[in-house]
Parts: structure tokens; C-alpha cells; sequence
């Protein structure tokens, strides 16, 4: 092999074989992982939050709409029970 070929494959990766990392790059991407996890970690407690406080809002909405478009529904449903109990009778 002539030393022009030996060169150009020792830049070309397939000569020494070296560690991708080293002990630093290790501990810093340890770091950085812990400091995403932490991270992302808060970003979920806060969309549960979130999405916990819109159900209520929308589920408060709901009821009153439903409370206000028809106020007979909840006298109606008293009395559609008693009239269902004096026909099992």
C-alpha cells in the first residue's frame, strides 16, 4: 500500500479506531439529559394542569347553557321518575 493510500484511509476513519466520546463529553451529555428530563418533566405537570382548569371551565359552560336554554329539565326529571314509579306499580 503506498503511503498516499495509507493516508487517505486513516482520514477516512477506517485506520485508528479512537473513542467517539471521551469521559467529559459523557458527563456534560448526562448533564444536559437530566437538565431535559427535569425540563420536560414540568412541561407535562403544566399541560395536566392546564387541561384540568379548560374540562372544568368547559364542563361549568356546558351546564349552565344547558341550565339556562332548558329550565324545565330539572323539575321535569323529578316528575318523569314519579310518573315512572306509578306505572310499575
Amino acid at each position: 500500500m503506498s503511503q498516499s493510500a495509507h493516508t487517505a484511509s486513516a482520514a477516512s476513519g477506517q485506520g485508528l479506531s479512537t473513542p467517539e466520546f471521551d469521559a467529559r463529553e459523557v458527563e456534560l451529555f448526562g448533564e444536559k439529559d437530566a437538565q431535559a428530563v427535569t425540563v420536560i418533566g414540568k412541561m407535562l405537570v403544566l399541560f395536566f394542569f392546564y387541561s384540568l382548569i379548560v374540562m372544568a371551565c368547559v364542563g361549568y359552560w356546558t351546564f349552565s347553557k344547558m341550565g339556562a336554554s332548558h329550565p324545565e329539565a330539572h323539575s321535569t326529571g323529578a316528575h318523569h321518575g314519579a310518573d315512572h314509579s306509578a306505572d310499575d306499580e
